[in-house]
């Protein structure tokens, strides 16, 4: 039996789009899948603005990388990607969003995003996240109603609010 995952806790997990694409949670054989597609998007971003350093991604990704808060992005049995939100007090980090290539621009990280907005709301939290320089995400999150609120030598922070009303 599949166990689901979903990005807000306490909900219960639903398929998407007809039943094609779900979440699972993240196993230790996640590892050097996530691990990959990390590195892919890091190197082709860092190196844009002479900030790859691989020893220095390594190590941040093991220090980052946790199971509880990962979960895999599934077409079918197949994984296509991973996503990890981590839970605060006072609000939810989006911590990282990592698709395979050729699921890329089909709206899957978009209806991932607004999965976790409408949690967010439902929580009463804002949403924060960092991105690369470099990384066209940054205009998803951008249309999805995130600011940049600071930025770094690598790395944008962006934060969604709460709707006012």
């Amino acid at each position: 039996m599949k166990r689901k995952t979903t990005l807000c806790r306490g909900k219960k997990a639903e398929k998407a789009q007809g039943g094609k694409i779900w979440l699972r949670p993240a196993r230790l054989g996640d590892y050097a899948f996530a691990l990959t597609l990390y590195l892919e998007g890091a190197e082709k971003h860092l190196s844009k603005i002479g900030q790859w350093n691989r020893p220095r991604i390594l190590l941040k990704f093991r220090q980052g990388y946790k199971l509880a808060p990962a979960s895999i992005i599934c077409v079918g049995e197949k994984p296509i990607g991973w996503i990890q939100v981590a839970h605060f007090v006072d609000h939810m980090h989006l911590r990282q969003l990592h698709l395979i290539r050729e699921f890329r621009g089909q709206g899957i990280g978009t209806r991932l995003i607004k999965e976790l907005l409408q949690c967010a709301d439902a929580l009463g939290k804002p949403v924060t996240l960092d991105v690369m320089h470099g990384n066209p995400a940054r205009l998803l999150y951008l249309r999805l109603g995130f600011r940049q609120k600071s930025q770094n030598a690598a790395t944008r922070q962006m934060i969604w609010r709460l709707p006012r009303g």
